[in-house]
């Protein structure tokens, strides 16, 4: 770790610290406020109260998601002429510029197969997991990805759908005792500009992320899963071939993000 990052991650729990200590004076100053009558005293405590939490929490979701992208390898999209619609590649050279794109340090993976005279496309995200844990709760959410194409050589065009799965569980002791909760789920469909994420602080080594290069504990941690990040390299290589899909318009192709 640089003294950049110690820096920086000092100052998050210092802060992290003063914002919780500030916040709970301001909320009890404020009550007190309106408990004698003044409203409106009472009401600006609260509101910067607020406005303090919600700072600290944007401020903690924009370091996570530049840590994120900062640690994360792009595909490298082949470098070739971009081929007319009606002069499109065949589609062996398209798969193989597809599965070319793969690394190990991708947080995706492609792969394709034969489906008669189709060829089927997988690009799934390989894995997106956080875990904390605290003197009473333990957590877990895990997100995942996945795209299916179909190619038809015969018309050199490309239909495709997605699927996003959200899985969480919580477990711990509250007010009521023991509890234990788990939620999953899954959608079908087509998505634009999509991201899911989570983010969490605790002290050092509660918090675990495990991604595609591995696991990582700490006393902060992000997980992200953009689509985008995925959708664009395979369908920049798709057009750049001449492909397109039966209905290419403008609405369409927001699709592809």
């Amino acid at each position: 770790m640089t003294a950049e990052d110690r820096g920086a991650q000092r100052f998050a729990v210092v802060s992290r610290v003063v914002v919780l200590v500030v916040g709970i004076a301001l909320l009890a100053f404020g009550a007190l406020a309106l408990a004698s009558g003044s409203t409106v005293l009472g009401i600006v405590l609260i509101v910067v109260a607020a406005l303090l939490v919600i700072a600290r929490g944007v401020w903690t979701a924009v370091r996570g998601t530049r840590a994120v992208a900062a640690g994360r390898e792009k595909a490298q999209v082949p470098d070739a002429p971009v081929v007319a619609p009606g002069s499109a590649s065949p589609v062996d050279r398209v798969v193989a510029d597809l599965v070319g794109m793969n690394s190990d340090g991708l947080p995706y993976r492609i792969d394709a197969t034969r489906s008669g005279d189709d060829v089927e496309v997988e690009v799934r995200w390989k894995s997106e997991e956080l875990r904390w844990q605290t003197l009473f709760v333990r957590g877990r959410v895990a997100y995942a990805w996945r795209m299916e194409l179909t190619l038809d050589p015969a018309k050199a065009q490309y239909k495709f759908t997605e699927y996003s799965g959200t899985a969480s569980t919580n477990a711990g002791f509250g007010p009521g005792g023991v509890y234990a909760r788990g939620d999953w789920n899954w959608k079908r469909g087509k998505t634009a500009f999509q991201t899911s994420a989570s983010f969490r602080e605790g002290a050092d080594g509660q918090i675990v992320v495990a991604d595609a290069s591995g696991a990582r504990a700490s006393w902060e941690g992000a997980t992200i899963i953009r689509p985008a990040d995925a959708k664009k390299p395979v369908f920049t290589v798709l057009r750049n071939h001449g492909w397109r899909p039966r209905a290419d318009w403008a609405g369409s192709r927001m699709f592809e993000n």
